[in-house]
């Protein structure tokens, strides 16, 4: 318990850091983009990477890409029946925001911490979990405001394989398949790069966290909280207590749908223009709330 509490404090601190250094104006709100780059693009590939090492894929790592997807579709069923009787940019709204993890980012660093043996297990879930926020609810709220996305399956696909973290899942997928290792000085490399991702994601949090909010739509963006806590709430009731599977697994997918909303979200919310202020701010209160649910469930799945 100590040592969940003294984590939770580290990464709470360090989101802090990141947000009185942005109001001292050490940071401007356009440098998240920097840290951004530097985490999507080297941290968090390289703790990929390094995660993977001596990893042996069996059939769970299989199931782990299939609940992200069965997760994801079954949100935007769930949302989609929620928002039936209100219009239908409130529905499009949903379907963006109320389906989807920030794992890569989020979860990810911190649970690394608890449970490094199911770090992998996560990233085939994140997997899944990207084939929804990375295109496909972006093309299905569109379709509910009778829009052309333009975003057909081949432009998913095309999405998915432009993101690196995503690459880096399926090539180390591939080499776990084939039992194949990458060379200890590369392993070496990934790690002591990828100790930074927890670090730095944090940070960013801090100085992305902007809080303005309309009165008048916080009743919404409270709604939209409750109905991501309730599924996240039903799956992992479902994943801890019924599958069959390895214990480590279990926990950090049960872990996981507590995140935050996916930061691709609010950037398809901007794009399609729908009630933007109430994605704007759902994505810091989620994200501001992730650390501390996480931390108090942990005390539950250990």
């Amino acid at each position: 318990m100590q040592e969940v509490i003294t984590w939770a404090v580290i990464y709470i601190l360090t989101m802090l850091l990141g947000y009185f250094l942005k109001r001292a104006g050490v940071f401007q709100s356009e440098d998240k983009r920097i840290l951004s780059n530097i985490i999507f693009y080297i941290t968090l590939p390289a703790m990929l990477v390094s995660s993977f090492g001596g990893v042996s894929v069996d059939f769970w790592f299989l199931a782990a890409l299939f609940l992200g997807l069965l997760c994801n579709a079954l949100m935007v069923l769930s949302g989609t029946l929620v928002t039936r009787r209100k219009p239908p940019e409130i529905q499009a709204l949903y379907i963006m925001n109320c389906a989807g993890f920030n794992v890569g980012n989020l979860a990810m660093p911190f649970l690394r911490n608890f449970f490094p043996a199911g770090i992998p297990y996560l990233c085939m879930f994140d997997m899944g979990d990207s084939f929804f926020s990375l295109g496909t609810t972006y093309a299905l709220a569109c379709i509910r405001i009778g829009r052309k996305s333009g975003s057909k399956f081949r432009s998913i696909l095309s999405s998915l394989f432009r993101s690196v973290p995503f690459v880096v899942y399926l090539l180390m997928t591939v080499l776990s398949f084939l039992h194949l290792e990458l060379p200890g000085p590369v392993l070496q490399a990934a790690d002591f790069m990828g100790r930074g991702n927890g670090f730095l994601a944090m940070l960013m949090v801090g100085v992305s966290l902007e809080f303005h909010l309309d009165p008048k739509d916080l009743g919404e963006v409270l709604q939209m909280l409750f109905f991501r806590y309730a599924c996240g709430v039903v799956f992992a009731l479902v994943v801890f207590l019924l599958l069959p599977a390895p214990l480590v697994m279990r926990q950090v997918l049960s872990l996981a749908v507590f995140a935050a909303a996916p930061n691709a979200a609010l950037l398809y919310t901007n794009r399609l223009g729908v009630r933007t202020e109430i994605a704007s701010a759902l994505h810091p209160i989620s994200t501001a709330l992730t650390v501390p649910i996480l931390s108090a469930l942990m005390l539950l799945v250990r």
